[in-house]
């Protein structure tokens, strides 16, 4: 699917609680009103099928995670936010994903998804989330988000080979396909993958299962898994071939042989197609990176805390400027382990950033951290939904 004139993700919008029988049906009413007007609003600007969009209202779309903006009765520009765990210095922590951003086009260029996005960083701060995170569907929405403070973090390690390169490999291993992909046994071993990276967005059991749904509804869509004598499941990989090239989002394994040999398992599904893989970005590479999406802190004390507590012995005073968040607006003095909040004027202050700068040190790689004394860390973003 199209991400739409702006990007995907996913809110919470406040609702009205109340005991009276009368009133929740008017609420249910009004639910199930915002979910149609939602879906009108994309069937109207994005180009997608009715199957997609069929099963991504029944399956993934949930009012909850809908921010609208109302003109007249008519819904005229949404945007949902998703909420996902991201593995963050060895902890699972609250993020908000945000995508789905669209407005009519008679409605465009009034502010409403200037709106929106604000609303969505205030909401993701109240509710407790450390980050917000997205992947722009153009080029040019980088300049807009960065409005936002949002900072282009998540970058990828765009690798192509021509359609000569096998993949094949000596190994010690020998592998073979996986069937049955919705097993319980896969996402095991997915989510375990996941956490063997030192950091980046997570998915749950039902995240997982709906990619894979949407993946099967792109043209050219596969999901392989490889197992082997010794890891009844050992890697995975995600791609979908176009007329050009197959463009591999992902691949995951328990070792380097196993992620080579999952690649080479596409290649006999797709053997006379170049590839272009979206590798995760690393540190050691000596290629020019790209971007692959962008994110913002909205929670300085959480992000602080969980590098304290992974990094005891690291000391720090930062003092920080949010705009858009009051409460991100103090000197945070890191010290044994811990963060406290420094309201007088400290005699020593170690950075005086605001937050894009603070985005771009806490994901910078480890190398440029160790330049500025502050422990850093690239993290990876990939399989969301568009």
């Amino acid at each position: 699917m199209q991400t739409s004139s702006f990007t995907q993700n996913r809110f919470a919008v406040q609702s009205v609680k109340s005991t009276d029988n009368k009133t929740n049906k008017f609420s249910e009413a009004a639910t199930m009103s915002k979910k149609d007007d939602v879906r009108h609003l994309w069937r109207e600007c994005f180009k997608d099928s009715d199957e997609y969009l069929d099963m991504y209202f029944d399956r993934i779309y949930r009012d909850a995670d809908a921010l609208t903006v109302e003109i007249d009765g008519k819904t005229v520009s949404s945007l949902l936010a998703q909420p996902y765990k991201f593995y963050f210095y060895g902890q699972e922590v609250p993020i908000t994903y945000l995508c789905g951003a669209v407005t009519r086009r008679n409605a465009r260029g009034k502010g409403y998804m200037t709106d929106l996005m604000n609303r969505a960083v205030r909401e993701a701060y109240d509710r407790g989330d450390m980050l917000c995170a997205l992947i722009p569907a153009h080029d040019f929405l980088y300049f807009f988000f960065d409005r936002f403070d949002f900072s282009t973090v998540f970058l990828t390690d765009t690798q192509r080979f021509t359609s000569l390169h096998t993949f094949n490999a000596p190994s010690e291993h020998e592998y073979h396909p996986v069937e049955n992909h919705y097993s319980e046994e896969i996402y095991q071993a997915f989510t375990r993958f996941e956490h063997q990276r030192a950091g980046g967005v997570l998915h749950s059991h039902r995240q997982f299962i709906d990619f894979l749904d949407e993946l099967a509804m792109r043209p050219g869509g596969t999901f392989v898994v490889i197992g082997r004598e010794d890891e009844p499941i050992a890697a995975m990989a995600w791609a979908a071939a176009t007329a050009d090239a197959v463009h591999v989002f992902e691949v995951l394994g328990c070792d380097a042989d196993s992620r080579r040999a999952a690649l080479c398992q596409l290649r006999r599904q797709f053997p006379d197609k170049p590839f272009r893989y979206l590798a995760p970005a690393d540190n050691k590479s000596s290629r020019q990176l790209h971007s692959r999406g962008m994110a913002r802190i909205v929670n300085v004390e959480l992000c602080l805390q969980q590098i304290a507590t992974a990094n005891p012995d690291w000391r720090c005073t930062i003092r920080v400027h949010d705009r858009m968040i009051e409460e991100n607006n103090r000197t945070f003095v890191i010290e044994q382990g811990k963060v406290s909040i420094d309201d007088n004027d400290p005699q020593r202050l170690d950075f005086v950033v605001d937050i894009d700068v603070l985005n771009r040190i806490v994901f910078s790689s480890p190398k440029t951290g160790s330049v500025l004394n502050f422990p850093s860390m690239r993290t990876h973003i990939s399989l969301m939904p568009h």
